[in-house]
């Protein structure tokens, strides 16, 4: 037995790793994920199949108890609109005088029938008969007021109905279901108008009648329609009930530590959503002993599996522990301990091979780093200051201030086209692509400068002249600072109007951006410390040389950038860049 044990062991520890690595985990992940695949699925399946069956089953015999009621109602309704006697009854009516003794003995005569009617179900709350002119009679129990307009808008709708039946939702104004239909006259076929019934009901007794069919003893019960809780036996539980996308399902929430299922089904006939919540352990109980043993099993086998790899993986991790260390090594940086730490392997299996790719690898990336260090931390600055500079605090309190005082001022208009332009501007300052198309930065320049022309009045005027194509691609935020730049140093330091320019052409290669004013310029002094960047930005929005450099590291020696001023005429900067289109997904 030692020797055929000692036999398979070695021809084990002589398989390369890849071969062992897939021999063990293969083996264990099968079985495990069988075992875990099949005991899963079946107990599942079981449990919740079941129950959202059994639930749904339920709360389907609640919503069509409902409904029967409902149907009850409209029948009452039918019975009533074509009984013969009511007919009579309210044909004789109309022949005599209003106030007269013939008269009210008729009214008294249509209210026993009605009466009658009413006798005949305990769905009803009351009922409202009115034939708009002579006579108009409640009875039955009163259910609070309806407020003229809901009154009005419900026998407006019966009128249009020309007999037909009509229902009115229950709202937050009248928790009622309103219901009612014409009443045309039929012994005659003349279909003359009778009058009008309303019929009262009270929907939440309604559903009190049959919520004991409801099996689970905590279940909680909330309907609903599209204009708002119809009931519900627990105060606030709409809060509780999460989105519900389909007509009819189940889910499973935890609300203070203890789950809960929630089952719902969409009544086709009346379009309300019955929302059934119950403590999920009411009938997952039984099963819970069931449930504990399987994951029992799983953790069993999991140690045992655990304690098994440990066994058969020290011998194909333990040569890899050296190579490991060393990189962790290298995530701090100390590259030439890393090199100390690795050695001078001579393996020829995989180890060595990745020991040896390790050691090339990592003189590549100290190379690297050296080479590119500098334009990292380039990069990280520009993106810093970027980030720092697109939203201007001292511009957003401007504008808000100016948006402040043109709706004291009733300029209500103005003030909602600043507001307008402000979100473009803060929507697209929260962009974070780093391109977007010159259509998109026009756009947002547009706004900006519409906001700049409500602040400074006659103060500035702004042009933009765009001859090319609005698809091609420029560096986020590259003209705004261009013109917020051009109003600093020149309208701010002018008496006179000041005048800026933005023209975008394009040749066969390159788009031409020229932004320029007529400002009071730079000296040449000035202009010379400008343009080589040794001139602070002031205030806080980006710099020329933070643009410049942005400008460079998208495209390279192919963009321009050219500032030309003369003191007491203007500045004007120049920028080229090479046509960058959008990328458009193939179809």
């Amino acid at each position: 037995m030692k020797k055929y044990r000692g036999y398979w062991y070695r021809k084990y520890s002589d398989l390369k790793l890849a071969e062992k690595m897939i021999i063990v985990y293969v083996m264990m992940l099968g079985i495990c994920f069988l075992l875990s695949v099949v005991a899963l699925q079946v107990s599942f399946n079981i449990y919740d199949g079941k129950l959202y069956e059994k639930s749904l089953q339920e709360l389907d015999f609640f919503t069509q108890e409902v409904n029967r009621s409902l149907d009850e109602v409209e029948g009452i309704s039918y019975n009533i609109a074509m009984d013969t006697k009511i007919q009579e009854q309210l044909s004789k009516m109309k022949s005599l005088k209003r106030f007269s003794a013939d008269y009210s003995y008729e009214v008294y005569q249509l209210r026993m029938l009605f009466n009658n009617e009413l006798a005949n179900s305990n769905m009803i709350s009351n009922m409202v008969y009115t034939d708009g002119d002579k006579t108009q009679f409640v009875v039955g129990i009163a259910t609070g007021t309806i407020s003229k307009e809901l009154y009005d808008s419900v026998m407006d709708r019966i009128h249009e109905a020309k007999g037909a039946y009509v229902v009115q939702q229950p709202t937050c104004e009248y928790p009622y279901l309103l219901t009612g239909r014409d009443i045309r006259k039929h012994i005659d076929a003349s279909l003359e108008y009778l009058g009008s019934l309303l019929i009262t009901c009270d929907v939440s007794g309604m559903i009190e009648k049959y919520i004991d069919d409801l099996e689970a003893e905590s279940s909680a019960l909330c309907v609903y329609s599209d204009e708002g809780v119809i009931y519900e036996n627990q105060e606030h539980m709409m809060e509780r009930i999460p989105a519900l996308e389909n007509e009819k399902g189940y889910q499973v929430i935890k609300e203070n530590g203890q789950r809960y299922f929630v089952c719902h089904l969409k009544s086709s006939k009346t379009g309300w959503t019955y929302v059934n919540v119950f403590p999920y352990s009411e009938i997952y109980g039984q099963n819970q002993k069931l449930r504990y043993l399987m994951i029992g099993g799983f953790l069993l086998l999991f140690l045992v599996t655990a304690l098994i790899l440990k066994k058969l993986a020290h011998m194909i991790v333990k040569p890899l522990e050296h190579l490991t260390e060393s990189m962790q090594i290298v995530e701090t940086g100390d590259f030439d301990r890393a090199r100390e730490f690795i050695g001078n392997s001579s393996q020829k299996d995989e180890i060595g091979l990745m020991t040896q790719e390790f050691k090339v690898t990592l003189d590549k990336i100290d190379t690297l780093i050296h080479e590119n260090y500098e334009k990292q931390l380039l990069l990280k600055d520009t993106k810093y200051k970027m980030l720092q500079a697109q939203i201007n605090p001292h511009f957003l309190y401007n504008t808000l201030n100016s948006i402040n005082w043109m709706i004291r001022a009733r300029k209500n208009e103005e003030a909602a086209e600043m507001t307008v332009a402000l979100g473009t501007i803060l929507r697209s300052a929260l962009n974070k692509q780093q391109y977007v198309t010159i259509e998109e930065e026009l756009d947002s320049l547009r706004k900006y400068m519409t906001i700049q022309e409500y602040r400074y009045r006659k103060r500035v005027t702004f042009s933009v002249e765009c001859e090319a194509a609005g698809h091609y691609l420029i560096p986020h935020m590259t003209l705004q600072p261009l013109v917020e730049n051009s109003i600093y140093h020149g309208v701010e330091k002018m008496l006179t109007p000041c005048t800026i320019s933005v023209t975008i052409k394009e040749d066969r290669e390159r788009i031409v951006i020229t932004v320029s004013d007529n400002g009071p310029g730079m000296t040449e002094e000035e202009l010379n410390a400008v343009r080589s960047f040794t001139a602070e930005p002031k205030g806080h929005g980006i710099g020329l040389k933070n643009i410049y450099e942005r400008l460079k590291m998208a495209f390279d020696q192919e963009a321009g950038f050219h500032i030309s001023s003369v003191c007491g005429n203007g500045t004007t900067v120049q920028i080229t860049i090479p046509k960058a289109e959008v990328m458009k997904d193939d179809d």
